[in-house]
């Protein structure tokens, strides 16, 4: 008999475990689906190299700028109170010549990286491109 009750009694605690388990699991789900979500960032270098196309993890709260940093080495710059990128992957913008912009769900952003809080956004582009806003600024 104290065989049999061992035995029920780890057969127990084998469901029970594996119960509280799934609980957790479920609840780290839910807390990932509400807090945490993917984003594809897609790097387009110009004629410099092929673009390149990742899944990023997205968290709550992240600006543009921190989504870029988690999948490609990213030099800024500080002018006055602003961030800007000037350099993704070492290929890097040249002041009235070629310069990273970016958008968000196809719309072209309308704040710096840094500052761009990220909601509800499920695509990313970074594009080096000719220098367009160095212009307007220096005028």
């Amino acid at each position: 008999m104290s065989r049999i009750a061992k035995l029920v009694a780890v057969v127990v605690s084998c469901i029970s475990s594996v119960t509280i388990l799934e609980s957790y699991a479920d609840n780290q789900a839910s807390y990932v689906n509400d807090d945490t979500k993917s984003i594809i960032v897609e790097i387009d270098y110009g004629n410099i190299r092929p673009s390149r196309i990742v899944e990023a993890l997205w968290i709550k709260g992240k600006t543009a700028l921190e989504v870029l940093q988690t999948v490609a080495k990213v030099e800024t710059h500080p002018v006055g109170q602003h961030v800007f990128v000037v350099s993704i992957d070492e290929v890097e913008g040249k002041r009235g010549e070629t310069a990273w912009y970016y958008t968000v769900d196809g719309k072209a952003a309308d704040k710096l990286a840094y500052s761009n809080v990220l909601n509800d956004v499920h695509h990313m582009r970074w594009t080096y491109k000719k220098d367009v806003c160095s212009a307007k600024v220096d005028k």
